[in-house]
């Protein structure tokens, strides 16, 4: 249930990135201004939480991948924030759209995932 729950939920995140993408919102400046960090951080703890849940229900290798990128970024971000913000500089090669585009790809990809694995 809780892999079925995470899948809709990636799902729904890569249609929110595309939808705001349309809408022209600026995700490089969200995710690099230090203002956004506890919004930042309060959006990620849903997945953490839920992905921890999916595997103590499935235990499946997918499931642990998306928990520690999830609980490696927030982790950086809450006890490391010069080290996340001096990747804006690092982050400047690539071009929005393509930011935008990954991210909405392998949210999609992280859905469909867990969806498969929630029917397994």
């Amino acid at each position: 249930m809780f892999t079925f729950i995470l899948g809709c939920m990636y799902l729904i995140f890569a249609l929110i990135c595309l939808w705001l993408h349309k809408e022209n919102f600026n995700f490089m400046g969200f995710i690099y201004n230090p203002k956004n960090r506890k919004l930042f951080l309060s959006l990620d703890a849903p997945f953490i939480l839920i992905c921890l849940m999916a595997i103590l229900e499935k235990g499946h290798w997918i499931l642990l991948i998306l928990f520690l990128m999830h609980f490696i970024n927030s982790f950086v971000l809450a006890f490391l924030p010069n080290n996340f913000y001096t990747l804006r500089d690092d982050s400047q090669l690539m071009t929005e759209d393509f930011l935008i585009n990954t991210m909405a790809f392998m949210a999609a990809a992280a859905g469909v995932a867990c969806l498969v694995i929630s029917y397994l």
